[in-house]
């Protein structure tokens, strides 16, 4: 039938019916109770021809809806496509509705499908959990105990009303206390469990989960729970988590088997582990552990002997995230060792690496900007961030230069157009300048723990930008070595660390004079030079000998810039900015540091071809590029000494300074009045207020 008939019919029918109903309304009444009655006929008219007209309306939608492609799709191809759209993790009823009242055909299809109603939350009541029950009346379902849920009570009220049905289990997630009577019921025999999540709160027995015959387990998140780790359903896993063991830890031949049987592993977390009685490892399996879709590696306070395992068979390029406590040096000593190419792997996620060495401890821990974070919660929440996070624990401060070597194989991440500046910054915490004295009674420690911070290693590291020393480090080999031009093998002289624009250094000499001294060498040959634009020049290895002494390490480095000093007292940087080649190039540089607050400006006759700011205040040196300089550009020797001269008075007037402070405390040991000694520091107070004016 054509719209126009259709109209015509629908247009017709309307007139009549309405010029009946006109005759009946407008007929002449002056009861008031035929009035009533007539109105009352008209409401419950207006109500049954709307109901009518709204079937006609379903009906026809029906019809035309049945005619749309999505319509024609079979039945199992929506179910497929609405469990796309589902969030079968964090599924709530209101999930089912949403699609259910779109039309009666889909409200039919969620109703009448077992797979929309397949977990079971503690939180729900239990007329909720009968009805989710009677919907999915044969297929597999998944339980979830929440930490948030009511009691101890409601937990066994609900698995016991489950337990009847544990053959149908597809995944359990627990977390609370096991109770006997809870663990007995969470225990019930389940084959088609494929999910693992059983976490224990701290303080209760460990617990053991046994696992009867059934299908092969996929993910596995444990915790104050061991398994039968040589079940044959610990096979083919895709993560794996295992928290918090004191007893009952799978043997090393255990683990081998498991990991070596997953190549589908994507996560793999081991942590908090403890033991009263080791288990009997016996030979371990010397196969290496291939595991090419491995993104996350989480080893955290855990044997050494499962560390140094893990380390030297599991072998992975897609690696991301990766966090390793006190891995053993011996495990970056070759190129081609396991935790080489993981850190390679997961540095490729990072813009710049941070080193943080403590002399003491000798330990050397490596991470990265983004920071490696994973939180410490189920394998499906536990969001990470990729990156890098490894403890590294030394037998000497030598290996620091193998491990700076295998340091620098790691190609950091590069954005896009290769814009990203790519960085590595070393914190160094030292022990002391001194030896440590030895204890009557004490055997002699190994004399290579002794040696001091090699600083060729630094040369493995042209990315450095920053070094940053704690009080007692060492940090005259550091600045002899970095204030010392190096020969390439291609002839070529450069400055050790090209890119180095930082350097903090603390107290590390009893003598105020000698760091100065060390300070001053290194502020006449890098800052002066970088400032002046003389090219370096090459050291004989006569002369090295005699500027370095006895404890300074040399080595090739490519590049050039300058940076770092410290006076004594506090830390102090003497920064510059970088140069490209570290020969002919000149840059404009701030010296500053808490015990230099100020510095007299230079007057030499201007160079037309240098021009250099020697000012050490902020606002002297802040502004825009074509300001005039309040500072005269002078010669490039003549600059150099000033600069020096500049520190040399800075530290004279800090001397003053703290004697100054001190003086009142002396003059009163010595019993000087105390009227006498409130003048002075009167005195002293109005003389800065009248230097500062």
């Amino acid at each position: 039938m054509s719209t126009e008939r259709t109209q015509e019919i629908v247009a017709r029918t309307l007139a009549s019916f309405l010029a009946e109903l006109d005759d009946v309304i407008g007929t002449s009444v002056d009861d008031q109770g035929q009035l009533e009655a007539r109105a009352a006929a008209v409401e419950n008219l207006q109500k049954v021809v709307g109901r009518q007209l709204s079937e006609y309306s379903v009906k026809l939608n029906r019809r035309r809806n049945a005619l749309l492609p999505i319509y024609r799709l079979p039945v199992e191809l929506l179910i497929d496509i609405f469990l796309r759209v589902i969030d079968l993790i964090d599924w709530d009823m209101e999930q089912n509705r949403n699609i259910a009242s779109v039309c009666k055909a889909w409200y039919d299809i969620i109703i009448q499908s077992p797979q929309f109603w397949h977990r079971i939350n503690v939180s729900h009541d239990i007329d909720t959990i009968k009805r989710i029950m009677r919907r999915n009346a044969d297929g597999p379902f998944s339980i979830q105990f929440d930490k948030d849920s009511i009691g101890e009570a409601k937990h066994e009220e609900v698995l016991t009303l489950l337990a009847p049905h544990s053959h149908r289990w597809q995944s359990i997630m627990f977390q609370g206390r096991l109770t006997d009577p809870i663990f007995k019921l969470i225990s019930s025999p389940a084959p088609e469990l494929t999910e693992i999540f059983i976490y224990q709160w701290s303080g209760e027995p460990q617990r053991k989960f046994e696992l009867p015959e059934g299908k092969l387990i996929r993910r596995m998140d444990v915790g104050l729970v061991s398994l039968p780790w040589s079940s044959s359903r610990l096979s083919t896993l895709r993560s794996i988590q295992i928290r918090n063991l004191n007893k009952d830890l799978p043997t090393l031949s255990e683990l081998t088997t498991i990991l070596s049987s997953s190549p589908e592993l994507t996560w793999l977390r081991l942590s908090e582990w403890t033991e009263t009685e080791p288990p009997q490892d016996g030979i371990a399996p010397k196969s290496p552990i291939r595991l090419p879709k491995l993104e996350t590696l989480v080893l955290q306070s855990i044997q050494p002997r499962y560390v140094n395992h893990l380390l030297s068979h599991v072998y992975t390029n897609s690696c991301t995230c990766l966090q390793i406590d006190d891995a053993p040096s011996k495990h970056l000593q070759t190129f081609d060792a396991p935790l080489v190419h993981l850190m390679a792997s997961s540095a490729g996620t990072a813009t710049s690496l941070h080193l943080d060495l403590d002399e003491t401890k000798l330990k050397l821990t490596i991470s990265s900007t983004p920071e490696a974070h994973v939180l410490d919660k189920w394998i499906y929440w536990a969001n990470r961030k990729p990156g890098i996070e490894v403890t590294v624990q030394l037998k000497h401060l030598t290996e620091m230069r193998v491990l700076a070597e295998a340091i620098a194989g790691m190609e950091l991440a590069k954005g896009k157009g290769d814009d990203v500046e790519r960085s590595i910054s070393l914190t160094i915490a030292g022990r002391g300048s001194d030896p440590p004295t030895e204890t009557a009674g004490e055997a002699t420690a190994d004399p290579e723990a002794q040696n001091p911070f090699p600083c060729e290693a630094l040369g493995y590291l042209p990315l450095i930008k920053e070094i940053r020393c704690s009080n007692h480090f060492n940090a005259t080999p550091l600045l002899r070595y970095l204030g010392r031009p190096q020969t390439n093998f291609d002839d070529t002289v450069k400055w050790p660390c090209p890119k180095l624009s930082k350097l903090e250094v603390n107290t590390w000499e009893s003598s105020t004079d000698t760091m100065f001294e060390e300070l001053k060498a290194f502020g006449e040959a890098r800052v002066g030079a970088s400032r002046a634009g003389d090219p370096p020049t090459a050291t004989s290895e006569d002369n090295v000998a005699d500027a370095s002494g006895p404890d300074a390490e040399t080595g090739d480095v490519e590049g050039s810039g300058a940076t770092g000093a410290s006076p004594a007292g506090g830390a102090t940087t003497v920064a510059s900015t970088e140069s490209s080649s570290g020969s002919g190039s000149s840059s404009d540089d701030t010296v500053s540091g808490e015990a230099a607050p100020s510095a007299n400006e230079s007057s030499e006759p201007a160079d037309e071809n240098t021009s250099v700011s020697t000012s050490v205040r902020p606002e002297e040196t802040s502004g825009h590029d074509d300001a005039p300089s309040k500072t005269a550009p002078g010669p490039a020797a003549e600059v150099v000494v000033d600069e020096v001269q500049q520190l040399e008075d800075a530290f004279k007037k800090a001397r003053e300074e703290e004697e100054r402070r001190n003086r009142p405390a002396k003059m009163e040991r010595l019993g000087v009045p105390s009227e006498v000694v409130e003048r002075l520091k009167e005195l002293d107070l109005l003389k800065d207020i009248v230097s500062d004016m």
